[in-house]
């Protein structure tokens, strides 16, 4: 099969999108070698445009590429505003910006929100990565559930447990304990981290471990951003918490294997690669009970509510009082992330294309 893929998140790499299509496209050239995979990467000149340049690369620039590679299929890595019938498989994240009303907030992200719910409904394959998210797509979208396929992600196979030697040099790095939590991920208001921040204070002073929040978590005070540092400076916390900022890909497995719990407390994942990436790692993952992370983690990791920080702070300090029960998570954690790989999602689909033939 001849199979064009939009490569827009090429340039964006360190993106949740941009990882998919990285991985995905690497691991279809090596499961099959009889097809053809196009990658189509974004002109200068749309991308100099801008949001506009974005659209117009998905309603014009990437479908005159794939009718000149002679494309028998087309794939939309993620959910676009590309119009086609005929041979279309378009992958399907989340629905934050329809679920959480905040997130579209603007005239723009309106009318783009609109443009991709129409081109998702004349998709003839859906890729899902979660059984919530196909769900999602069947109740906001109203496409019929046997048009949509649920395609996990994948852990990247560099995660493990690190050796002692890079644990110590990450805890230098970032000049971190020898004993400390860690949460990495967005800033978002939907991650809730106010909601760790306020387990921190309920728990004891003398038994409070330092909680390093890593990630790209502005801080901004606005509603979707809120201000953390002075949250956790109001909450009389602060000496507990750390800001490490934006972590490099060649320095998370040895930052989650050195941590002695990972916390997750989003409440609304499309997937939610972060806790199983950690399981990897061998650290024991406590995460939220909400949407498609129960199903992700499956019984591998204590779940909390989002919404109550006192479930966080004992589940906390279960873990760091409890080595047998963090021993047996560690163990099901790292069985439950070797289910997911990519090969596992190029070859599901390989099988979603080969419906279309």
């Amino acid at each position: 099969m001849n199979v064009s893929l939009n490569g827009y998140f090429l340039r964006h790499p360190m993106t949740g999108s941009g990882q998919y299509v990285i991985n995905l496209c690497r691991e279809l050239q090596r499961v099959t070698s009889s097809d053809r995979f196009d990658v189509a990467s974004i002109g200068p000149v749309y991308e100099a445009l801008g949001r506009p340049g974005k659209l117009m690369w998905e309603l014009f620039g990437w479908p005159r590429a794939a009718r000149r590679s002679r494309a028998q299929i087309v794939h939309s890595p993620y959910l676009s505003a590309t119009r086609r019938e005929d041979r279309h498989v378009m992958t399907v994240h989340d629905l934050i910006g329809f679920v959480l009303r905040p997130y579209a907030r603007t005239p723009w992200m309106k009318i783009y929100n609109a443009l991709a719910k129409s081109a998702a409904r004349r998709a003839a394959l859906l890729l899902a990565d979660s059984e919530h998210t196909a769900r999602d797509v069947n109740r906001i979208f109203g496409v019929s559930r046997d048009r949509v396929r649920v395609v996990p992600l994948g852990v990247d196979p560099g995660l493990a447990p690190a050796p002692p030697e890079a644990v110590e040099q990450v805890r230098r790095l970032y000049e971190l304990p020898g004993s400390f939590v860690l949460y990495l991920g967005g800033g978002d208001t939907r991650k809730s981290l106010d909601t760790l921040l306020r387990g921190w204070f309920l728990m004891p002073r003398g038994k409070r471990p330092l909680l390093a929040l890593a990630g790209r978590i502005p801080n901004t005070g606005s509603s979707l951003f809120p201000d953390y540092r002075k949250m956790s400076s109001g909450f009389g916390i602060g000496d507990s918490i750390r800001f490490l900022g934006p972590v490099a890909e060649s320095s998370k497995a040895a930052l989650m294997s050195a941590a002695d719990a990972f916390v997750f407390p989003s409440k609304y994942e499309g997937f939610g690669l972060e806790p199983l990436e950690a399981m990897a790692c061998g650290t024991p993952v406590i995460c939220s009970d909400r949407t498609s992370l129960p199903e992700v983690v499956g019984g591998a990791a204590l779940l909390a509510d989002p919404d109550e920080p006192h479930e966080w702070a004992e589940g906390v300090l279960s873990l760091l009082t409890a080595p047998r029960k963090s021993g047996d998570l560690i163990e099901a954690g790292r069985a439950r992330a070797a289910e997911f790989t990519w090969e596992r999602t190029a070859r599901l689909t390989l099988s979603a294309y080969s419906e279309l033939l």
